[in-house]
């Protein structure tokens, strides 16, 4: 995934496997902070187009031992679809 700093310079590349991992850590530090017994099981980084990608999240609620997912589309950055025009 490729970022581009508020300076136009290029950040940092990104691999999926680095923003699930990413997403895992995030996710599960707010749900301890928040005090609510669930878990990121597992997070996916799939390419879902040009320039849009999709994470798709499996939760676990510790405390009724059940699971349940929920997916997330990014779009592609203002910058993408401007070169494209």
């Amino acid at each position: 995934m490729d970022q581009t700093t508020p300076h136009g310079k290029q950040a940092t590349q990104l691999t999926r496997d680095d923003a699930a991992r990413i997403t895992a850590s995030t996710l599960n530090a707010v749900l301890e902070k928040l005090s609510i017994r669930q878990v990121a099981q597992g997070i996916a980084v799939l390419p879902a187009g040009e320039g849009v990608w999709l994470v798709d999240v499996v939760m676990r609620d510790l405390s009724a031992d059940d699971a349940w997912n929920f997916a997330i589309t990014i779009p592609p950055s203002q910058e993408e679809t401007d070169e494209r025009d």
